[in-house]
């Protein structure tokens, strides 16, 4: 999903638009679930591709697969079946480290 920006440079919120490059690597994620694909080998695929991964990074199975009770993962998405969700996750600073960490609000 691409972001829309005002003349002020704050983001439109709510008004998004599909980012066609991305919603095709999107759609091959969920037409190989479909076929029964392993995420470790098809994660391997689109690094191997060049296939950018999400912002930038490079593919790895948990972020395809993810984590279903914190609904992280390109399949767990919610965004991707048509429900914007808000506050997904929260983020608490480490005291020890001072590195934020999520922590789901389902938890």
């Amino acid at each position: 999903m691409v972001k829309q920006f005002a003349p002020n440079g704050e983001p439109i919120r709510g008004d998004l638009t599909i980012n066609l490059a991305e919603a095709a690597i999107v759609r091959r994620i969920f037409d190989d679930y479909i076929r029964r694909q392993v995420f470790a080998r098809h994660s391997l695929e689109l690094n191997k591709e060049g296939v950018p991964g999400p912002q930038g990074s490079a593919w790895g199975p948990t972020t395809i697969h993810g984590n279903p009770k914190r609904g992280v993962g390109i399949l767990n998405n919610q965004l991707y079946v048509g429900r914007l969700v808000w506050n997904r996750l929260r983020y608490l600073k480490d005291p020890d480290t001072g590195k934020r960490v999520s922590a789901s609000t389902r938890d």
